[in-house]
């Protein structure tokens, strides 16, 4: 596999409860999954990869009424969500623990994460404390 495309670095930071998020190695513009050449310089280097604060914005969502994996760890209905991350990035993710009426675009989330019975962490997102401007 191309290294460029590897997602280890973001699975390893997921299994120690950490959010790492792809940056460019020339100018440090934050992006996720790994992109072929940087949306900003043009950079086609290997990407470096920052542990972020995982807060951010809810960009968008969609309920799922629906579970379409046979060993999916969230019962539906469920919210799967664009997160605009305060580095800048874009990352999908559930926003869990509020229910759907009181989700609004621009709502203020904040990356947790959950560990299901076989050991695997994921990554969910939940509304912050205190909402920002």
């Amino acid at each position: 596999m191309n290294p460029r495309y590897s997602l280890t670095a973001h699975l390893e930071g997921l299994a120690r409860h950490e959010l790492l998020i792809s940056a460019c190695a020339a100018c440090e513009n934050h992006h996720f999954p790994p992109k072929a050449a940087c949306t900003r310089c043009g950079n086609t280097e290997s990407p470096q990869w920052n542990t972020v604060s995982g807060e951010g914005r809810l960009w968008s969502y969609a309920a799922f009424h629906r579970t379409y994996l046979t060993d999916f760890y969230l019962p539906s209905p469920y919210v799967v969500a664009v997160i605009e991350l305060d580095e800048g990035a874009r990352i999908y993710g559930n926003v869990v623990g509020a229910p759907m009426s009181s989700l609004r675009i621009g709502q203020r989330v904040r990356a947790d994460f959950t560990t299901i019975d076989n050991g695997e962490s994921h990554l969910i997102f939940v509304a912050a404390d205190k909402e920002g401007t």
